[in-house]
């Protein structure tokens, strides 16, 4: 008799096992069914009652000691509530609900899954989620709220860190956050990614710049320019901060080797010419900002700094002039060095007027020409000039 209850027991923990083993199974089946439903476009009531079945027997296995600890059913776990998260486009509550829920089943999946026997369903998880993240970073990035987006990237960009373009997005919307450390952090991951797109360090020596760091912006701009050194905006980055170091004489030798590989870029003369002017070497920029214009005759930034240099020329004619002594015997001095300032704002003329045929509307080119008119005494051509300024 006493052998009879024995083995009635036994049987007894053997089905308790295997009822809480089936709620996996059950699981499994209702969600193999729901993915029968996404091919044959079943509708989405029907796709949710489904994986609400699924749901539910997994909310039973969770609670039990002999199965809460099953890799499987964690993984199925986070799969099936991410869908749910994505297919109910209606209950936004629900969706949110069922994310947040997907979220935490999935880090307990990873913690569990040693073995790596359920990594398919943890990436579709993920993967789901990310659809979610990615939905939610572009409607935030579009209503300029750059913190939620943020958010919303980094999540895709953390869970996919080789993705190169959803690292690029979390460094874009830090940058809009005004949070420039992660800002940096993630473009220097794009970077290491992807190091054949050169405005990633443009981008990068920005960031750094923001921050007034301007020894890094220098390092990532010079690793930039190894990998890409005909890329004018790295040289423009470059040749900024030697110009507000006062130090442009450091970029002359590079530019003039840039040049030399590819001596029909008018962008690359236009630059030399402000590395020269910074320089003082007037002549050398003239004939820099001249070569451009051979090759565009159209260049209003080069025809704009010819005039520029004439103006500081004749700068230079009349700051001499007022250090002269007021009396007589330097009369005839000062007229000498009066007509030179004259004859260098003259030559500059018919460059402004040129240059605001190009672009009609450049509120700086057409406040220079106007103040250039006044010195010489062309008080009529100034009105007019202004009458274009005040209707823009």
């Amino acid at each position: 008799m006493k052998k009879t209850v024995l083995s009635l027991m036994m049987f007894s923990y053997i089905f308790v096992a295997f009822a809480q083993k089936s709620e996996i199974n059950s699981a499994k089946q209702n969600y193999a069914l729901y993915e029968v439903g996404l091919q044959t476009k079943s509708p989405m009531k029907k796709q949710l009652e489904l994986l609400n079945l699924a749901k539910e027997s997994t909310n039973k296995a969770i609670v039990n000691d002999k199965t809460k600890d099953n890799p499987e059913l964690w993984a199925y776990r986070s799969i099936i509530l991410s869908s749910i998260a994505v297919t109910d486009t209606v209950n936004k509550a629900n969706s949110e609900s069922a994310f947040k829920a997907a979220q935490d089943a999935l880090t307990k999946a990873k913690e569990l899954d040693t073995n790596k026997e359920n990594v398919k369903y943890i990436e579709s998880s993920e993967q789901n989620l990310a659809i979610m993240m990615q939905n939610k970073g572009v409607a935030a990035f579009n209503k300029k709220d750059y913190k939620e987006a943020y958010n919303s990237f980094k999540f895709i960009a953390d869970v996919k860190p080789q993705d190169s373009l959803f690292n690029m997005y979390t460094a874009i919307a830090a940058n809009g956050a005004q949070m420039y450390d992660e800002a940096a952090k993630y473009y220097r991951k794009t970077i290491d990614i992807n190091p054949n797109n050169p405005a990633l360090y443009d981008e990068l020596a920005k960031i750094y710049l923001t921050k007034t760091d301007t020894t890094n912006a220098l390092k990532v701009i010079e690793e930039g320019r190894l990998k890409h050194p005909d890329f004018i905006t790295l040289i423009y980055d470059e040749l900024n901060i030697y110009l507000n170091r006062g130090q442009a004489a450091k970029q002359i030798t590079k530019i003039e080797n840039a040049l030399a590989r590819d001596p029909k870029n008018k962008t690359l003369y236009f630059v030399a010419g402000v590395a020269y002017s910074a320089n003082k070497q007037l002549d050398k920029a003239e004939e820099s900002y001249n070569k451009a214009l051979e090759i565009d005759p159209s260049y209003s930034d080069a025809i704009y700094n010819l005039a520029v240099i004439n103006i500081n020329k004749g700068n230079e004619y009349i700051t001499q002039a007022n250090k002269l002594p007021n009396n007589k015997s330097s009369d005839v001095k000062y007229n000498e060095l009066k007509k030179k300032f004259e004859a260098e704002l003259s030559k500059a003329v018919p460059l402004l007027e040129r240059a605001i045929e190009l672009n009609p509307k450049d509120l700086n080119t057409l406040n220079t020409l106007r103040e250039v008119y006044i010195k010489l005494n062309k008080l009529d051509k100034a009105a007019e000039v202004k009458k274009t300024i005040d209707q823009i």
